[in-house]
């Protein structure tokens, strides 16, 4: 029923009404014939290599066929070109990163628009990288300045440690004043003048290594943009997807017989085997330094605070990380080992990062997960229930399934913190999501937290006509008791509305009404809708006006 007009649906999705389906898919079939011009390939020939005909192919590039997948793979492969610039994603997030810097106060003066991000990616590919780079490092540069700044200026240790500084030099200088100025002092009492002088230089410098530490630590904690942002960079790279995980969490479950969805008791049992075997070498420890609710909680931490346990689907995912990081460790540095991470603090965060990832393997393998998706019309908490995860586990894996040759529908993903904050993100191409902070408030992802446990949807609109499906649920991540208040969690996933009907949460959507949809956008600093009642932030070049 939702399908049956498919080309009135399309020519909906953007409102304006010259924009069809085939200017949608121009830049694909134009990046085909001009890469294909510069290896001085004929059609016939690049027809040849892929196994089709030189007809279809012409449809492509003259932008008459969709071309996807496998397909789509081959190309880029006889093209020698990179899958992201091929399809324009890089391209895409690149655009939305510097639309990102043209509304900070710092260049909104200079009134750069979205049309000047168009223009300088494709023109100045290479300037446009230089610009965000640098902006990038100003970012980072900004946030340790006012990290230090906040510091010096609010915190009573700093404070208390410079006074402390102050007093031993006085008291320093003091004694040294005597020393000079008494030159007769008897010999027993320039001693102990002298031990003085020694004890609290050895304490001023005590105190300045505290002093030392404490920035040295605020350096770091306010130094996280730059790392995360790698590790952005690494995973969406890569599309999110990553064959050699895919592969050894195939393995693991081959080796040691995992059935789906796995035990709790089998895994704690292989987890127990595993750590009794003395030929386990170089582990990682992927739950080093993470903080509450990052990921794995320490064993029996729940009695010592007086808390409940985990949830099941908590529990079992926990097992199998520690089960990944002692079989997969060598695996893990390996694949951390890229120049896209150039921290010590990128690298642990990346191997946070893929281990949970090949968690999600080995608890949801990708043709069977990928089969029922499609079964069930991508219904979230089915899989859950079918599967043994939580909600986010399996939005996690939803947005993995990227195969060249076996993929799902493309879903962005967003997860925010009670306070609306930006946890975690995968960006889908096209829409636009901020790095961090908070979304715009219209979105479903802030009103489904006034409704904890239930799926919300929306069709939304942004001003340059695109449609999206949104899903959004907000998960109790631990259950309140007297002494501990509950722990919330919003997940959502955003599709392209030409997707959406092979979704369940289609049903009964006017999806060829656009008149209907939930007019949105980015964030406030990034919204262009000037008389949004919801507005909470003027726009930076507002703020500089």
């Amino acid at each position: 029923m939702l399908s049956k007009n498919k080309h009135k649906l399309c020519k909906s999705i953007y409102k304006k009404p010259q924009e069809t389906c085939n200017t949608m898919r121009a830049p694909i079939g134009l990046r085909i014939r001009n890469y294909r011009k510069i290896k001085g390939l004929s059609q016939a020939s690049l027809a040849k290599s892929i196994s089709i005909s030189p007809s279809y192919l012409n449809l492509i590039e003259a932008n008459k066929r969709d071309v996807g997948g496998k397909l789509l793979h081959l190309l880029a492969q006889e093209l020698d070109v990179n899958l992201h610039d091929l399809t324009g994603e890089s391209e895409t997030r690149l655009i939305n990163e510097l639309r990102e810097a043209f509304a900070d106060p710092l260049l909104a003066a200079q009134n750069l628009s979205h049309e000047d991000a168009h223009l300088m990616v494709a023109q100045l590919p290479r300037m446009a990288r230089a610009l965000h780079t640098c902006y990038r490092g100003y970012l980072d540069a900004s946030a340790s300045a006012s990290a230090l700044a906040n510091r010096l200026n609010a915190d009573p240790l700093f404070s208390q440690l410079l006074h402390q500084m102050l007093s031993q030099i006085t008291a320093i200088r003091s004694t040294a004043e005597i020393l000079r100025d008494v030159p007769d002092m008897e010999q027993d009492l320039r001693t102990n003048f002298d031990n003085s002088v020694f004890e609290q230089s050895r304490s001023l410098t005590d105190v300045a290594h505290s002093l030392i530490a404490q920035f040295d630590k605020e350096v770091k904690q306010h130094h996280s943009s730059s790392p995360l942002r790698e590790v952005n960079d690494l995973i969406i790279g890569e599309n999110n997807y990553f064959p050699r995980l895919e592969s050894a969490a195939a393995k693991l479950r081959m080796e040691y017989g995992l059935k789906t969805p796995p035990t709790e008791d089998r895994l704690q049992q292989l987890l127990s085997d595993l750590q009794q075997n003395t030929d386990m070498k170089d582990p990682v420890a992927p739950f080093q330094n993470e903080h509450p609710g990052q990921g794995d909680m320490p064993e029996n931490s729940y009695d010592k605070q007086n808390e409940l346990p985990p949830a099941q689907a908590t529990r079992r995912f926990q097992l199998t990380r520690k089960i990944v990081a002692l079989k997969c460790g060598t695996i893990l540095r390996e694949m951390t080992n890229d120049p896209r991470l150039t921290s010590t603090e990128a690298k642990e965060i990346a191997i946070r990062a893929l281990n949970s990832y090949c968690a999600g393997a080995i608890l949801f393998p990708y043709h069977e997960f990928l089969k029922d998706s499609q079964r069930s019309m991508y219904d979230v908490d089915f899989l859950a229930q079918l599967y043994g995860g939580s909600f986010e586990q399996i939005a996690h894996r939803l947005v993995t399934l990227r195969a060249p040759d076996a993929h799902g529908i493309p879903f962005g993903f967003l997860r925010t913190d009670p306070s609306g904050f930006l946890t975690k993100q995968f960006p889908l191409p096209g829409l636009l999501m901020p790095n961090a902070g908070h979304a715009c408030p219209l979105w479903v992802i802030y009103r489904s937290a006034q409704s904890p446990n239930q799926v919300m949807r929306q069709i939304v609109s942004f001003t340059d006509g695109s449609r999206y499906l949104f899903i959004a649920k907000t998960s109790i991540k631990r259950v309140e008791t007297f002494n501990n208040t509950s722990v919330f969690s919003t997940v959502m996933l955003a599709c392209n509305l030409m997707q959406a009907d092979q979704t369940t949460y289609a049903n009964s959507l006017r999806l060829d009404r656009p008149e209907y949809d939930t007019p949105v956008g980015p964030a406030c600093n990034l919204c262009v809708r000037q008389q949004c009642a919801h507005r909470n932030t003027p726009t930076a070049a507002t703020q500089l006006n």
